[in-house]
């Protein structure tokens, strides 16, 4: 089933996200695609009885000058001429998808965190610092690390390789030694193992690292 998630979605994380929808871990999954994306994505929901709400608007990926891990992007109108993505919000509750829309739509960071199931320690915590790092990469790296005290961290909560599609965590933690993510991570592993045992394995390899981030040394163990 795993698999066949990859192929629809695109992505090991989207895959797992969607697996955690049906799991009901997540209220919400909130994805991007783009419009030749999407029929799949729509003939996937009607086949699970999921409803799919689309934004009414896509976003423009924008880099950032140094080519680091970035999720800006700027909301333009549907009929921009520039490539964009949809997001996609997607629930086995209709009211729920439409929430977590229109909240996005009114950049109501709390309330579309809560649909999406994050922890309220890590709301919150995207809330204060967003208007800040939305004007960077919006990578949240610096808040993290200036939250986190110490060196050694468990390694459900490492963020810092999702863009080699691995992570546990669909959010920025509150810190690297947020107990709320931590157990939440903890509660994705298991789901990963029970559908693929040799993919959590990798997984939990990979995760347990050390890794240089802004010239701190981080171990996650």
């Amino acid at each position: 089933m795993l698999n066949n998630l990859i192929n629809i979605f695109g992505t090991k994380t989207k895959a797992l996200e969607i697996i955690y929808l049906l799991e009901d871990l997540k209220p919400v999954v909130r994805q991007g695609f783009y419009p030749n994306e999407l029929p799949k994505i729509y003939q996937f929901c009607q086949e699970k009885g999921l409803f799919l709400i689309r934004s009414p608007y896509k976003v423009v990926l924008v880099d950032v000058e140094d080519g680091s891990y970035s999720n800006k992007g700027i909301k333009v109108p549907l009929n921009d001429p520039r490539d964009g993505m949809l997001f996609a919000y997607i629930s086995k509750d209709e009211k729920k998808a439409l929430l977590a829309n229109a909240h996005e739509t009114e950049n109501n960071h709390k309330e579309l965190g809560i649909l999406l199931g994050y922890p309220q320690c890590c709301i919150d915590f995207y809330t204060k610092h967003e208007p800040e790092e939305s004007k960077i990469n919006n990578n949240f790296t610096k808040p993290i690390l200036d939250n986190s005290k110490g060196f050694e961290f468990p390694f459900q909560n490492n963020i810092f390789i999702r863009d080699f599609d691995i992570t546990l965590l669909n959010h920025f933690p509150c810190s690297l030694n947020c107990q709320n993510s931590l157990e939440l991570a903890k509660k994705h592993l298991l789901i990963l193992q029970k559908y693929d045992i040799s993919l959590a394995n990798h997984f939990v390899e990979r995760l347990k690292n050390k890794i240089d981030v802004d010239n701190r040394v981080l171990e996650f163990k």
